[in-house]
């Protein structure tokens, strides 16, 4: 089975345009293990026909599931060994798992996996000991300590995440009822970027853009009821911000664009030959209790919980960098 190795930075066609194809990867990989690693998942069911008097049992797909997970891993890529032994880039167990899981599957096979043969007995009496094999190397690592162990801090993070997110959100409904929430994202492109000290760069980087927050607070701290930011390097090796800016419901949409400084007017300002280019999206999501006029508590914290998800099977994490939410102190209605 040939698993062709493909480009990490081009963009995925999704609405998050800080959503790369790498990432896209990774998830179809997480999908993969979920189904698979399900206790009561097996692959095949058996059926039985009858032939004069003689009773044949044969197996076919366990559909939708097997359909499903042959279908996921048509479109995956194998994971470079460069991303598998990286510090900073946290991949989850699962998805390492599936991948060589796949890879050990590409050796035994005559070709990949076709999802529209699955109900054919005879084409699954041949493929059958092979996919059994793939099954049970997949279960047999869920069940390890280091699986455990990852599952568990990747859930704990998670929960930590949205659990902070709470009662700031909590408390705008309460006194606001409706209220602007704007979402800043902000991708550092880091294509031209000549500089080797990748450390000094992301260092420089993150500094600069805590002083865009800095002076983006300061600006309007007159309107700000709430404002709540993460940084993170995504597959591309770009760093993506997002800012979240809570306001009343009648101040118009507010914009980080004119506290970040440009050279030339084209790029970041971190070193001499740093060339950080930087691509700007923003929106605003119109907030209210009812549910009348807006998102109210229950979608948001569904969206919101949608872009802390992929943490369970990548996030990027290092001395400078952190997958959680930093929540500044905002005092507009003292």
């Amino acid at each position: 089975m040939n698993m062709l190795m493909q480009p990490t930075n081009t963009t995925e066609n999704t609405n998050l345009p800080y959503f790369c194809r790498g990432e896209f990867n990774l998830s179809i990989m997480q999908k993969v293990s979920e189904i698979v690693t399900n206790p009561y998942y097996q692959p095949f069911k058996r059926k039985t026909k009858k032939n004069a008097q003689t009773v044949i049992q044969y197996c076919v797909s366990n559909s939708p599931h097997t359909d499903h997970a042959f279908y996921y891993l048509q479109s995956i890529y194998p994971i470079s060994t460069p991303l598998l032994q990286h510090p900073a880039f946290k991949v989850s167990q699962s998805v390492k798992a599936v991948n060589q899981a796949y890879t050990n599957l590409g050796y035994v096979s005559d070709g990949p996996i076709n999802p529209m043969l699955l109900h054919n007995e005879h084409y699954v009496e041949q493929i059958k000991p092979i996919v059994d094999a793939f099954v049970y190397e997949l279960k047999s690592h869920s069940t390890s300590k280091s699986a455990i162990d990852d599952r568990d801090k990747r859930i704990t993070l998670i929960k930590e995440i949205r659990k902070a997110n709470v009662p700031v959100m909590k408390k705008l409904f309460k006194t606001q009822q409706r209220f602007n929430l704007h979402h800043f994202i902000y991708t550092f492109n880091m294509e031209k970027c000549e500089l080797r000290d990748k450390e000094f760069v992301e260092q420089g980087l993150v500094k600069q853009i805590s002083n865009m927050i800095e002076k983006f607070h300061e600006n309007h701290q007159s309107k700000i009821l709430a404002l709540f930011f993460c940084v993170q390097r995504n597959l591309s090796n770009n760093y993506v911000l997002n800012v979240y800016s809570a306001t009343d419901i009648e101040h118009e949409q507010l914009s980080m664009k004119d506290c970040i400084q440009l050279r030339n007017g084209n790029y970041m300002i971190v070193a001499p030959t740093s060339n950080i280019s930087l691509s700007i999206h923003e929106f605003n999501y119109p907030m209210d209790l009812q549910d009348a006029d807006g998102m109210n508590e229950k979608k948001w914290k569904v969206i919101f919980g949608q872009q802390v998800e992929k943490y369970n099977y990548i996030y990027y994490e290092s001395e400078f960098v952190s997958p959680k939410f930093i929540y500044l102190e905002c005092d507009s209605k003292k």
